[in-house]
């Protein structure tokens, strides 16, 4: 029973893990207000990168076990998703109010904002969209779970957030790894925050088109 339980306590370590993270991140806003060294932004960044990249191990780790051990609990199934939604949304709307620090780690001036507000507003609207969704489909006595589209939209931000962390937090000149100067790159960052976008509003409609025929089969039933 207890063996059953590590999964659960791994989410719960990565909502910890999120904390932190939001921690160093009103770090990077708070330095950025002030007359702050700019080493000392990019080392709040630096801690806030890698408590999210843990964060994102751990979102793997407990997953796995909880699969490849039966461990799956009605616990998890419910806090696994809802610790995931707190790390990736509380951290785009940092890096919302974070974005005029963004020039610490990009090139190319000041076109391009690293996570627009209307961004946060959008995945946040999908999110209570798609649960109020799921919650009239499960009501009516239909399984509505998460389908590859979903898992793809939350791939995206998370590869999206750890890149945008990493440029704010200098990754490229810590790790000396040429492949990462892309993250000084506003090409890069405008291709990937789209296909974010995209993904969210594609994954939005899919799971929308999907509860709208399970609940119209519920009525012709």
């Amino acid at each position: 029973m207890i063996a059953k339980q590590v999964p659960n306590l791994i989410t719960m370590a990565r909502l910890v893990l999120a904390v932190m993270a939001f921690w160093f991140m009103s770090d990077v806003i708070r330095l950025s207000e002030g007359d702050a060294d700019t080493a000392l932004i990019k080392a709040a960044a630096f801690f806030a990168f890698w408590f999210f990249f843990t964060a994102a191990v751990t979102d793997w780790l407990d997953g796995f076990l909880a699969r490849r051990y039966g461990w799956v609990t009605a616990v998890g199934r419910v806090a696994d998703p809802v610790v995931d939604k707190i790390l990736i949304l509380g951290l785009m709307a940092y890096l919302s109010a974070s974005n005029k620090v963004y020039g610490l780690g990009i090139d190319g001036g000041d076109w391009h904002v690293v996570m627009p507000v209307w961004a946060v507003v959008l995945s946040l609207g999908r999110e209570f969209l798609v649960t109020a969704l799921r919650g009239m489909v499960e009501s009516a006595g239909k399984q509505f779970p998460a389908d590859v589209f979903g898992k793809i939209k939350m791939l995206t931000q998370a590869v999206y957030v750890g890149i945008a962390l990493g440029a704010y937090a200098g990754i490229p000149d810590f790790l000396h790894f040429p492949a990462l100067g892309l993250l000084r790159s506003p090409n890069f960052f405008f291709a990937v925050f789209w296909l974010m976008i995209a993904m969210t509003v594609f994954s939005g409609v899919h799971y929308c088109i999907n509860g709208a025929r399970l609940l119209s089969d519920n009525i012709n039933d």
